[in-house]
Protein backbone atom coordinates (compact mmCIF):
# COMPACT_ATOMS: atom_id res chain seq x y z
CA UNK A 1 0.00 0.00 0.00
CA UNK A 2 1.37 2.95 -0.77
CA UNK A 3 -0.30 6.94 0.54
CA UNK A 4 0.73 9.38 -1.13
CA UNK A 5 -0.60 12.45 1.36
CA UNK A 6 -2.01 14.03 -2.19
CA UNK A 7 1.87 15.33 -2.50
CA UNK A 8 1.62 14.97 -6.25
CA UNK A 9 -0.31 16.78 -9.54
CA UNK A 10 -1.12 14.50 -11.75
CA UNK A 11 1.49 13.74 -14.51
CA UNK A 12 3.64 12.62 -11.01
CA UNK A 13 0.42 10.70 -9.85
CA UNK A 14 0.65 8.53 -13.17
CA UNK A 15 4.27 8.30 -13.09
CA UNK A 16 4.46 6.50 -9.91
CA UNK A 17 0.69 4.75 -10.02
CA UNK A 18 3.15 2.81 -12.93
CA UNK A 19 5.88 2.19 -10.71
CA UNK A 20 3.62 1.30 -7.62
CA UNK A 21 1.59 -1.03 -9.96
CA UNK A 22 4.97 -2.85 -11.17
CA UNK A 23 6.32 -3.37 -7.51
CA UNK A 24 2.73 -5.19 -7.23
CA UNK A 25 1.71 -2.60 -4.20
CA UNK A 26 -2.05 -3.28 -3.15
CA UNK A 27 -3.19 0.16 -3.49
CA UNK A 28 -2.42 3.73 -4.49
CA UNK A 29 -4.09 5.86 -1.72
CA UNK A 30 -4.61 9.79 -2.12
CA UNK A 31 -1.83 10.67 -4.41
CA UNK A 32 -3.37 14.20 -5.35
CA UNK A 33 -5.83 16.58 -3.55
CA UNK A 34 -9.37 15.27 -3.42
CA UNK A 35 -10.76 18.33 -5.42
CA UNK A 36 -10.93 17.02 -8.39
CA UNK A 37 -12.46 13.93 -9.68
CA UNK A 38 -11.84 15.04 -13.31
CA UNK A 39 -8.42 14.07 -12.47
CA UNK A 40 -8.67 11.06 -10.23
CA UNK A 41 -10.77 10.02 -13.32
CA UNK A 42 -7.77 10.38 -15.81
CA UNK A 43 -5.65 9.04 -12.89
CA UNK A 44 -7.57 5.57 -13.37
CA UNK A 45 -7.51 5.18 -16.69
CA UNK A 46 -3.91 5.92 -17.23
CA UNK A 47 -2.63 3.38 -14.18
CA UNK A 48 -3.11 -0.38 -13.24
CA UNK A 49 -3.12 -0.26 -9.67
CA UNK A 50 -6.34 0.27 -7.23
CA UNK A 51 -7.29 3.58 -6.24
CA UNK A 52 -8.04 4.00 -2.61
CA UNK A 53 -9.97 7.62 -2.75
CA UNK A 54 -12.47 10.04 -0.77
CA UNK A 55 -10.22 9.65 2.51
CA UNK A 56 -10.14 13.61 2.91
CA UNK A 57 -12.74 15.12 0.89
CA UNK A 58 -15.73 16.92 2.11
CA UNK A 59 -18.81 15.40 1.15
CA UNK A 60 -18.95 12.03 3.23
CA UNK A 61 -20.98 9.94 1.27
CA UNK A 62 -22.08 12.18 -1.49
CA UNK A 63 -18.75 12.82 -2.67
CA UNK A 64 -17.54 9.13 -1.89
CA UNK A 65 -20.81 8.41 -4.28
CA UNK A 66 -19.41 10.75 -7.08
CA UNK A 67 -15.80 9.00 -7.12
CA UNK A 68 -17.72 5.31 -7.44
CA UNK A 69 -19.93 7.12 -10.16
CA UNK A 70 -16.83 8.42 -12.06
CA UNK A 71 -15.21 4.89 -12.25
CA UNK A 72 -12.16 6.18 -10.21
CA UNK A 73 -12.50 4.25 -7.05
CA UNK A 74 -11.28 0.53 -6.63
CA UNK A 75 -11.37 1.13 -2.66
CA UNK A 76 -13.00 3.74 -0.53
CA UNK A 77 -11.75 5.78 2.70
CA UNK A 78 -14.35 6.07 5.79
CA UNK A 79 -14.01 7.84 9.03
CA UNK A 80 -15.85 8.99 12.19
CA UNK A 81 -13.57 12.13 12.24
CA UNK A 82 -13.92 12.89 8.42
CA UNK A 83 -16.89 11.41 7.28
CA UNK A 84 -19.28 12.58 9.65
CA UNK A 85 -19.08 10.42 12.57
CA UNK A 86 -20.05 6.64 13.05
CA UNK A 87 -23.05 7.46 11.01
CA UNK A 88 -21.25 8.99 8.10
CA UNK A 89 -18.85 6.35 8.34
CA UNK A 90 -21.38 3.36 7.85
CA UNK A 91 -23.24 5.22 4.90
CA UNK A 92 -20.01 5.10 2.92
CA UNK A 93 -19.46 1.56 3.97
CA UNK A 94 -23.01 0.36 2.76
CA UNK A 95 -22.72 2.35 -0.36
CA UNK A 96 -19.25 0.95 -0.99
CA UNK A 97 -20.60 -2.62 -0.56
CA UNK A 98 -23.68 -1.75 -3.26
CA UNK A 99 -20.61 -1.33 -5.58
CA UNK A 100 -19.22 -4.26 -4.66
CA UNK A 101 -16.20 -2.39 -3.45
CA UNK A 102 -14.36 -2.28 -0.11
CA UNK A 103 -14.93 0.96 2.33
CA UNK A 104 -11.50 0.86 4.52
CA UNK A 105 -11.11 2.94 7.47
CA UNK A 106 -8.88 6.03 8.21
CA UNK A 107 -7.10 6.16 11.53
CA UNK A 108 -7.00 4.30 14.77
CA UNK A 109 -8.62 4.34 18.28
CA UNK A 110 -11.11 2.89 19.79
CA UNK A 111 -14.19 4.16 17.67
CA UNK A 112 -12.44 3.48 14.33
CA UNK A 113 -11.37 -0.32 15.55
CA UNK A 114 -15.62 -0.58 16.51
CA UNK A 115 -15.88 0.28 12.50
CA UNK A 116 -13.66 -2.15 11.49
CA UNK A 117 -15.52 -4.47 13.51
CA UNK A 118 -18.26 -3.42 12.06
CA UNK A 119 -18.03 -3.11 8.32
CA UNK A 120 -17.67 -6.39 6.32
CA UNK A 121 -16.45 -4.76 3.59
CA UNK A 122 -12.81 -3.55 5.33
CA UNK A 123 -9.85 -5.35 5.22
CA UNK A 124 -7.73 -3.52 7.51
CA UNK A 125 -7.32 -1.35 10.48
CA UNK A 126 -4.74 1.35 10.18
CA UNK A 127 -2.44 2.11 12.89
CA UNK A 128 0.07 5.10 12.41
CA UNK A 129 3.61 4.33 12.94
CA UNK A 130 5.27 7.54 14.52
CA UNK A 131 8.02 6.45 15.73
CA UNK A 132 11.25 5.17 14.44
CA UNK A 133 12.13 2.22 15.32
CA UNK A 134 8.51 1.49 15.78
CA UNK A 135 6.11 1.44 18.80
CA UNK A 136 3.06 -0.60 18.12
CA UNK A 137 -0.03 1.26 19.72
CA UNK A 138 -1.86 -0.93 22.87
CA UNK A 139 -4.81 -1.90 20.46
CA UNK A 140 -2.79 -4.11 17.91
CA UNK A 141 -1.30 -7.19 19.35
CA UNK A 142 1.83 -9.22 18.70
CA UNK A 143 0.44 -10.66 15.61
CA UNK A 144 -1.17 -7.14 13.84
CA UNK A 145 -4.31 -8.24 15.45
CA UNK A 146 -7.00 -5.80 17.08
CA UNK A 147 -9.51 -7.49 18.98
CA UNK A 148 -13.13 -6.40 19.82
CA UNK A 149 -13.80 -5.10 23.65
CA UNK A 150 -15.28 -7.75 26.05
CA UNK A 151 -17.06 -5.38 28.43
CA UNK A 152 -20.03 -4.14 27.35
CA UNK A 153 -20.74 -0.58 25.57
CA UNK A 154 -18.52 0.97 23.19
CA UNK A 155 -15.58 0.77 25.39
CA UNK A 156 -15.03 4.32 26.79
CA UNK A 157 -15.40 4.89 30.27
CA UNK A 158 -17.80 7.46 31.90
CA UNK A 159 -15.84 9.86 34.44
CA UNK A 160 -18.69 11.95 36.24
CA UNK A 161 -18.31 15.07 38.06
CA UNK A 162 -20.48 15.86 40.64
CA UNK A 163 -23.22 16.78 39.11
CA UNK A 164 -25.80 14.44 37.69
CA UNK A 165 -26.32 14.26 34.01
CA UNK A 166 -29.69 16.05 34.33
CA UNK A 167 -28.70 19.13 36.33
CA UNK A 168 -26.91 21.72 34.75
CA UNK A 169 -23.12 21.95 35.42
CA UNK A 170 -20.05 19.99 34.36
CA UNK A 171 -20.63 16.35 33.66
CA UNK A 172 -17.70 15.20 32.54
CA UNK A 173 -14.84 15.65 34.55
Amino acid sequence: MYDGSAGFDLPDAIHLGHALAEAGYLWYEEPMREFSITAYRRLAEMVRIPLLVAETSDGAHMNAADFIAAGCATFVRTSAGFKGGITGAMRIAHLADAFRLRAEVHGGGLVHAHLCMAIPNTTYYESLVRTNPVVREPAVDEQGLVHAPTAPGIGFEAHWGDTAPWESGPLVE
